[in-house]
């Protein structure tokens, strides 16, 4: 069992919140040789490019949510299967992956429940799912969902940790349980039976 090691973040993404996130994920995940990994939202492909790094023996694949992330993806990272895809419908079969994760990608998913029963579809059982959400205190919360949030995307909603877990449960995952970092951030993680 190895937990991903982790080299120092540099570049334009070295900001202190995916610095942040990043040491935890490394903390929490665990990955043995020959697993399959999946960034789920995966942007540029940084992740997948860290992971490539520390942990060469697993099997990493993303989504990207516009064909130039994903050909940004692609070429950063040329040994990982990187789609561009919808995040309610993921390109894969049931129980492609052991390890799924969604780093500082939440807006994207405009169908949460949807997007998390595909998570929950992909991950093998025994999987693990590991979900950097937003915080926010209830007062600030109230005002992002009123003035940020358009009433038609209520998936979008800036949720509570315990409203995350409560969807994360519903969607099928078991032993979820969340860790609040500094900042605007706390990580879910939580495992498919």
């Amino acid at each position: 069992m190895a937990a991903l090691s982790g080299a120092p973040v540099k570049g334009r993404r070295a900001d202190w919140l995916t610095e942040l996130v990043w040491k935890r994920v490394q903390q929490l995940a665990v990955l043995y040789p020959q697993d399959m990994l999946l960034d789920v939202a995966g942007e540029d492909g940084e992740l997948l490019r860290r992971i490539a790094i520390d942990e060469p023996e697993v099997g990493l694949a993303g989504i990207c949510a516009t064909p130039q992330l994903a050909r940004t993806a692609r070429y950063r990272v040329p040994e990982a299967d990187i789609m561009y895809a919808e995040l309610d419908d993921f390109p894969w079969l049931n129980q492609s992956f052991d390890v799924a994760l969604c780093l500082l990608s939440v807006p994207a998913m405009r169908d949460l429940p949807t997007s998390l029963a595909e998570v929950f579809r992909v991950l093998k059982p025994g999987g693990q799912f590991i979900f950097a959400v937003p915080w926010l205190l209830a007062p600030f919360r109230a005002l992002a969902n009123r003035f940020l949030v358009d009433e038609t995307e209520a998936s979008a909603a800036v949720l509570s940790p315990k409203e995350w877990l409560r969807d994360l449960e519903r969607a099928g995952f078991v032993h979820a349980r969340y860790v609040r970092l500094a900042g605007l951030r706390c990580v879910a993680v939580c495992w498919k039976p």
